[in-house]
């Protein structure tokens, strides 16, 4: 289960500024209407666009004490407070309350239920001054910015400055669609009691999915945003909004992307050598430190599943299988898969090993789930972590162990992000993998070129996605319909073929969700669903592209294990049970074993 899509968070995100142009009655549309500031709430003609440069003097933005909504007018800012959301039918609460005689008033904001790209709310920095313009505020006096918060869920502060404002509005930004949207931000894990958040402005970069890397100027700032992904549930208390200036003799802040284990939330749980569950005859945990690229050494860990007939240093396939966003290798390895590769490793006689992604911000705060985190593909890549080097080190080290040859078989296996992180590692190191398959992958939004297979040792390709993914952005399917041909091709497949793929339609044995009688949208959408296979066959006899494609369901590893927790089917629907997908991948793979 993955927090996915970046790009389409932001993608149909109309912002809702009044430097921009764009009043707040003109956002997206609301289903549980949210509040939002209403028209005739300041006068939109008459002001100076002019830069407004910071004295320094007056660095608090906001204490809430006032007018809910607009900051305070110090040094000319008479900025304004917005929200807005993907439109989706979800809830957003934005509202200044008075919490004691102490504290005073704060701005009080819940978010939940948001299924494309989520919610946000925010404030522009200078007054309205025309339809067009991105009127820049000058905050180079300062270090970065300040706030006091409480609460609960994970949001993404942003800085929008003229560099990441479209031209169309004024900014400096040429980049395509949505690109510019890709603000330089800082991830903010909320805790329960009342915490001091410093953020400099160094630390602000974009999460790369827009095509630029570069942070944010502190002269040219036009919006402070507070954004909350799809389906996150948070609710934040703010206090005291304010800049910082560095105190005399304080320490140069460190710059750039955090470290993974800095950004972990505070409570998440990371015992690299202990497992979740119990243990079982052939399963192991192994451990072993990678390099990153400035943030020191990383301790990283894997599962593998022996057989024990198996002898030391054995030449049999080893299969790889990779997990989801925020969740770790036993997930893949009981609740997504049930232990099935093990049964067919039993029985075939091959290796099963489940790779760990590294943490970081997108780790579960849950105590009680460890060692969870997030494939660095895609917009994920945080620059410190390379995964493709990690799953390298993991073959490495079970040579080392004396478990492998060396030469063994090898395929890759993975679900959603994991999925997007087997697409990955087959780029760059196609001579590795004689199968891939990915499930419901996420490759980002706008896939790598797919570079020459014709002589590599990959043979098999297998690709599964839903239409209309409760788990991926809006009408993703459209964009992961595209690879099947592109890697046929890659892989020496000809035009014919391709053009001509042989379809039929797996049984459908199960009609999911037949008994459901809840009212959620994404349960209802995810019933029932059927399976089309299409399979191109290359000239060898061993080549081969199979794409599955689910009419609709849900986020899932399909299996025909049935889901029935309504916390589950709300977010993700359900998951299809006409086939079991390890049986699938694996008998589909297989073929390139023997041939080995």
């Amino acid at each position: 289960m993955d927090r996915l899509t970046a790009a389409e968070r932001y993608a149909k995100l109309k912002l809702i500024t009044l430097a921009l142009g764009l009043f707040p009655t003109l956002g997206c549309a609301h289903r549980h209407s949210p509040t939002r500031s209403q028209p005739g709430t300041v006068a939109a003609r008459g002001f100076n666009c002019s830069p407004i440069r910071a004295s320094g003097d007056a660095p608090l933005v906001d204490d809430f004490g006032s007018d809910p909504r607009k900051i305070l007018g110090n040094e000319g800012r008479q900025g304004w407070w917005f929200s807005y959301d993907d439109g989706t039918s979800g809830h957003l609460l934005r509202e200044s309350i008075e919490l004691n005689s102490s504290t005073g008033r704060v701005l009080h904001v819940t978010s939940s239920g948001f299924a494309k790209w989520g919610s946000g709310f925010g404030v522009v920095m200078h007054p309205l001054s025309s339809q067009s313009r991105a009127c820049p505020y000058d905050a180079s006096v300062y270090r970065g910015v300040r706030f006091r918060a409480r609460g609960s869920g994970r949001l993404r502060l942003m800085l929008g400055d003229v560099a990441s404002t479209p031209k169309s509005r004024g900014g400096a930004c040429s980049r395509t669609g949505a690109r510019c949207e890709d603000r330089p931000g800082a991830w903010v894990n909320l805790e329960p009691e009342w915490k001091t958040f410093e953020f400099p402005f160094c630390t602000f970069v974009p999460e790369g999915w827009g095509g630029s890397t570069e942070g944010v100027d502190p002269s040219k700032l036009v919006s402070i945003h507070f954004q909350a992904g799809p389906r996150e549930a948070i609710e934040m208390w703010l206090d005291d909004l304010a800049f910082y200036r560095a105190e005399a003799g304080a320490p140069a802040p460190r710059c750039g992307i955090p470290c993974p284990l800095e950004a972990m939330p505070r409570t998440a749980k990371i015992e690299p050598s202990s497992l979740m569950g119990k243990p079982s005859p052939g399963l192991s945990v192994r451990t072993f430190v990678q390099a990153t690229r400035s943030c020191g050494p990383l301790t990283r860990r894997y599962l593998s599943y022996v057989p024990a007939r198996l002898e030391p240093r054995s030449s049999a396939p080893v299969l790889i299988m990779l997990h989801g966003a925020s969740t770790n290798a036993e997930t893949a390895r009981t609740y997504q898969t049930h232990d099935r590769f093990e049964a067919l490793a039993e029985r075939d006689g091959f290796i099963v090993v489940y790779p760990n992604a590294a943490p970081g911000s997108d780790s579960s705060p849950d105590p009680d789930f460890p060692n969870t985190g997030v494939w660095r593909q895609g917009y994920f890549d945080d620059g410190q972590v390379d995964d493709v080097e990690y799953l390298t080190q993991v073959i490495g080290d079970l040579v080392t162990r004396g478990v492998i040859s060396g030469n063994n078989p090898m395929f890759a296996v993975g679900i959603s992000n994991g999925g997007g992180m087997v697409l990955e590692a087959a780029r760059r190191m196609p001579n590795r993998f004689q199968g891939i398959a990915a499930f419901m992958p996420y490759d980002g939004e706008h896939p790598k070129p797919v570079p020459d297979l014709s002589a590599t040792k990959l043979k098999r390709f297998l690709l599964a996605y839903a239409i209309n993914d409760p788990g991926l952005s809006d009408r993703y399917h459209e964009t992961l319909a595209r690879l099947p041909a592109q890697w046929a091709a890659a892989m020496g497949m000809p035009a014919a073929v391709i053009a001509a793929p042989r379809k039929s339609e797996l049984p459908n044995l199960v009609a999911e969700g037949a008994s459901y009688r809840g009212t959620s949208k994404v349960a209802l959408a995810t019933r029932d669903s059927h399976v089309t296979e299409a399979d191109l066959l290359g000239p060898d006899g061993i080549g081969q592209v199979r794409v599955l494609v689910l009419d609709h369901a849900g986020h899932f590893w399909p299996n025909p294990i049935e889901d029935k927790e309504a916390f589950i089917l709300d977010r993700w629907g359900f998951r299809n049970q006409d086939f079991d997908a390890a049986d699938m991948a694996w008998e589909f793979m297989k073929p390139a074993a023997n041939a080995h």
